[in-house]
């Protein structure tokens, strides 16, 4: 019995052993295969050293970052790595290349060790990172800024290009000669899957910021309970992608104005994959771009602002519109006349504004010529816009409008 004991013992010691050995062997293939596969034209990843022993590894990288209209930002990374069976825990330190940068932001957080990252990594490629930030400080006789603690959260699949984020943070608050500004209680939680084929993602994300406020001698805006939310899906075709976002304020005080409650919701559906993606590549380029947004719409686009609402100070505005551009229109006439899209599109659009609009100076000119016009009718204490687009033909408020 003792014998098998031993047995069983040196069998489990190498099974550990070996796992332990193929974890540090894999974590050093996946590392080079993810440097490798990075496309980014801002960032640039190199790996510049990697030393592997039986039970850890040492990995150091330089890091550089695009900067508009200065040179590129260059970090070094080290990672010291230790092997478990199964998995592997990497310790992570940072190091600007620019020795005065790297003071600076020593002087801000009040310490050398201001960067902490760790992460893990096991043997089927799943990934689990923190990393963390303390609250800065900077101030003179005429700036300051102070932040507070900062700290991100993730785990990405390697194998099948899913992420999950979540960061928190403090906030902000800051002094600029005589503009004041801060934000607090800001959180973002998203997710992220790689589509196939294509330089996009499918994602969900939530977004929130308990509360942001400027202030100047002459302004002050404040905002208060904003949320962000929004998620964009693959059809089942494949070829499509389908989005919403929703956008929603608690309150909104510019000066002695407030505005409270406003929502709107707005999906983009039936985008095309390839058309899309060439967007994308294109956005630096205003002339291919703007070439690329035409054969994207060419192909047909779903619009639905569900919901615009708000109260406003002068009483409550809401919305709603939905177009339709039907697939199939010749790029070219879509690039020389983008107006012919009417007459391949049809929606609806409702839209209420308060009556006291027209006391307001810088309103009361264009709401009085689209109520001479019958764009506008006048119900009550109420503005309000009906109106229905049918591949031409415009009627509003019941009255057919020539096109």
């Amino acid at each position: 019995m003792r014998k098998l004991f031993i047995i069983s013992i040196l069998i489990v010691g190498c099974l550990l052993l070996g796992s332990t050995y193929f974890v540090g062997v894999q974590i050093e293939k996946t590392l080079k295969e993810q440097i490798a596969q990075l496309d980014s034209p801002d960032v640039d990843v190199q790996l510049l050293d990697y030393h592997k022993s039986f039970f850890h590894a040492h990995a150091d990288f330089k890091v550089l970052v695009s900067l508009p209209e200065r040179a590129p930002l260059e970090i070094i990374m080290a990672s010291d790595i230790t092997h478990y069976p199964y998995k592997a825990r990497s310790v992570n330190t940072m190091q600007l290349s620019d020795q005065a940068l790297q003071n600076k932001l020593n002087t801000f957080f009040q310490t050398e060790d201001w960067f902490s990252s760790t992460e893990e990594i096991n043997v089927f490629g799943k990934v689990q990172g923190k990393l963390s930030l303390p609250k800065g400080l900077y101030e003179t006789s005429q700036e300051t800024l102070n932040t507070g603690p900062l700290t991100l959260t993730y785990d990405y699949d390697l194998k099948n290009q899913q992420s999950d984020m979540k960061l928190n943070w403090g906030g902000f608050n800051g002094v600029v000669e005589s503009d004041h500004f801060a934000a607090k209680d800001i959180s973002i939680v998203a997710s992220f899957i790689k589509l196939e084929a294509a330089n996009l993602v499918d994602y969900q994300y939530k977004a929130d910021i308990g509360e942001f406020d400027f202030q100047r001698a002459d302004k002050q805006l404040t905002l208060q309970q904003a949320s962000l939310s929004g998620a964009s899906t693959t059809a089942d075709d494949r070829l499509t992608l389908n989005s919403q976002n929703t956008w929603k304020v608690k309150s909104l005080h510019n000066g002695p104005q407030t505005f409270t409650d406003t929502e709107l919701s707005l999906a983009l559906n039936k985008l095309n994959i390839a058309a899309l993606n060439e967007l994308k590549m294109n956005i630096d380029d205003p002339e291919v771009m703007h070439k690329a947004l035409s054969y994207l719409v060419s192909l047909g686009v779903n619009v639905d602002l569900d919901k615009l609402h708000s109260k406003t100070p002068w009483g409550q505005v809401s919305a709603n519109l939905k177009v339709d551009v039907q697939p199939n229109v010749a790029l070219q006439t879509v690039t020389n006349n983008p107006l012919m899209l009417i007459d391949y599109s049809n929606g609806t659009l409702n839209l209420s504004l308060p009556q006291s609009l027209l006391g307001e100076s810088a309103f009361t000119g264009f709401l009085q010529m689209a109520l001479n016009n019958g764009i506008l009718a006048q119900d009550a204490d109420k503005l309000s816009l009906q109106a229905t687009l049918d591949r031409g033909e415009l009627i509003v408020n019941d009255r057919v409008i020539p096109m």
